[in-house]
């Protein structure tokens, strides 16, 4: 056994793992896959894929632990880090809890008292960051975005007044939408559309939001993306019932989208949605604009 586990008690190792290359690893965390009585699994398929490269057996140690069963296995994984067991927690790629299950198991081992260890290692909105040529302090990671738009206004409002670099992972059928929402929502800001990081096909897209949605028009989406905003500039928005303000800048963003071509009716929808504001009102209201 090597000295990283040799402890009476049990112990929880949270194990960042490839995102692509598998290459990516460190001789820390090939000892502590080594060594683990219990290796949790996202996906044990994709997790033997990885033990396989470096000659490293699986088996029974193997045990799946994701969304929707973390649940019913935090009592049993509580009662093992409280016998003594060493486990490894790991997710299909990357990072675990960075929208990657595991909030519950690190849950479990701290009402178990045992340790909770970090074996760091790749993350992809960290890559992404570090050859975006963005800002990368202050920055804020947001995960994956909601899908519908009016949620998405209501996400992303937090974040609107905040000067930090804002970062986002989204899927290949949903990163235009995404793209063109935040330009709506920010303006034609400064960002990068990053994909498939450290993979044969990576590659960074830098521009204005507007650029880069053409560009993802024209060229597709394929991989999966790290979507990256300059947001500095940005200023704090007042603390009050912002009514007023919102509805001049839904008439704004109505303007805004029938002067780059978009239907009276989409423009409305989108804009009423984004701003929280009364479809039919905002349509009468802009209904000269769309003659």
């Amino acid at each position: 056994m090597t000295d990283e586990l040799k402890r009476e008690r049990g112990c929880l190792y949270v194990c960042s793992t490839p995102i692509g290359n598998l290459r990516d690893v460190s001789l820390r965390l090939l000892d502590v896959l080594r060594d683990a009585d219990v290796i949790l699994c996202e996906d044990t398929r994709q997790t033997r894929k990885l033990l396989a490269r470096y000659e490293i057996p699986g088996g029974e140690r193997l045990v799946s632990f994701h969304e929707h069963n973390e649940a019913s296995r935090t009592a049993w994984l509580e009662a093992r880090l409280r016998e003594g067991a060493q486990v490894a927690l790991v997710t299909d790629a990357g990072t675990p809890l960075i929208s990657d299950p595991g909030d519950s198991a690190v849950a479990a081992a701290i009402r178990a008292g045992v340790p909770v260890v970090p074996v760091p290692g790749p993350s992809a909105f960290l890559a992404a960051l570090m050859a975006s040529g963005l800002p990368a302090t202050p920055f804020v990671y947001l995960g994956f975005p909601p899908r519908s738009r009016s949620e998405f206004a209501r996400f992303l409002a937090p974040y609107r007044g905040l000067a930090a670099t804002l970062v986002m992972y989204e899927s290949p059928h949903r990163v235009l939408n995404l793209v063109r929402w935040l330009a709506e929502e920010l303006g034609d800001r400064q960002a990068v559309v990053a994909k498939e990081m450290t993979k044969l096909h990576e590659a960074f897209w830098r521009g204005t939001l507007t650029d880069l949605a053409r560009r993802l028009e024209e060229e597709g989406a394929r991989g999966e993306y790290v979507v990256l905003i300059d947001n500095r500039g940005a200023k704090p928005e007042q603390a009050n019932d912002g009514g007023e303000a919102r509805w001049d800048e839904a008439v704004q963003m109505v303007e805004r989208l029938l002067a780059e071509g978009v239907s009276h009716k989409e423009a409305v929808k989108r804009a009423s949605e984004a701003c929280g504001v009364k479809r039919r009102d905002l349509y009468n209201a802009t209904l000269s604009e769309g003659r």
